[in-house]
């Protein structure tokens, strides 16, 4: 059997494929990384692994012929995706800190972790899983993206903190993947990935309002997150999906 054909008879097991081998790559990275390397090159090698998420997706987009259904062209904004800047907004409410040796590391490895992250789920995964009832692609899809979170917990050392935190993602999974089914560009899907990784990183809740403010706006971001990718499930249920696998 074709990979093509298994991927069309089998999208959710093999959309849990392609993340597993993915997280198996980055984990190995970064576990190459920390016996290895010494710690101040620790950041390099996170930018290593975050670049690995960019390559595993572009041979599964060429070894399946579909690059013509990940979302490359423009697209265009809608209201919708304007309601998905909620919550950068939410995070912005009380200002930003930036840190004193500036941000171009920060901005290069979350460019990288955006679109590779994108290119893998809202690209390569969200059109495998679109042979499903929407509500299911887009669930799945989310729980696939917060599991890759996970890696936290070795990074860490903190596994009670890396599974809140792989639970948080995949509520922002399905917000990315409801937008993704609305815009039909993947490259909109980078930019408020991004911007909303950088809002949490630079927000100014905590400083100003503490702990128990900043974990109460990022509760309220993942309801709004959780609210608008059921919007778009409850709306579109007896639509027929955009994009497919021919």
């Amino acid at each position: 059997m074709k990979l093509r054909q298994f991927t069309q008879q089998y999208p959710i097991l093999s959309a849990t494929l392609i993340a597993v081998l993915q997280f198996g790559i980055t984990f190995l990275i970064l576990a190459a990384g920390k016996q290895f390397a010494p710690p101040q090159a620790f950041g390099k090698i996170k930018l290593l692994a975050f670049a690995s998420t960019v390559l595993l997706p572009i041979l599964m987009v060429q070894a399946l012929g579909i690059w013509r259904e990940i979302g490359l062209g423009a697209g265009k904004a809608s209201p919708f995706f304007l309601a998905c800047l909620l919550p950068v907004a939410m995070f912005a409410s009380m200002g930003v800190r930036l840190p004193a040796g500036g941000v171009s590391g920060d901005l290069l490895i979350q460019l990288f972790n955006a679109f590779g992250e994108e290119l893998l789920f809202r690209g390569v995964i969200f059109v495998i899983l679109l042979r499903l009832p929407l509500a299911q692609a887009i669930v799945i899809n989310g729980l696939l993206f917060g599991s890759m979170h996970l890696m936290h917990g070795y990074m860490d050392g903190n596994w009670p903190a890396a599974f809140k935190w792989a639970l948080m993602s995949a509520m922002a999974g399905m917000m990315f993947t409801a937008a993704r089914y609305r815009v039909a560009s993947l490259w909109w899907l980078v930019g408020l990935h991004m911007v909303l990784n950088l809002a949490s990183m630079y927000s100014n809740v905590e400083p100003v309002a503490g702990a128990q403010v900043n974990q109460l706006v990022q509760y309220a971001t993942k309801a709004v997150e959780v609210v608008l990718a059921v919007y778009v499930m409850v709306t579109a249920y007896r639509q027929k999906p955009v994009h497919q696998i021919a």
